[in-house]
């Protein structure tokens, strides 16, 4: 999971925009929705690959 990927949350298409630390638990990553734009805070084992799915810039 890297920065920038294209992944799943809830069935949507999110882009990956930040981390928090490994050392933290039950961790969030930062993630802006493809469609709406909208930005949220979801816990990262929540989120899934997105396989086919185009990475975004």
């Amino acid at each position: 999971m890297n920065i920038g990927d294209v992944l799943i949350h809830c069935g949507r298409a999110v882009v990956l925009l930040g981390l928090e630390p490994m050392s933290v638990p039950d961790r969030l990553a930062t993630v802006r929705d493809v469609e709406s734009g909208d930005v949220s805070d979801v816990r990262v084992d929540e989120l899934e690959e997105g396989e086919g799915l185009p990475a975004t810039a």
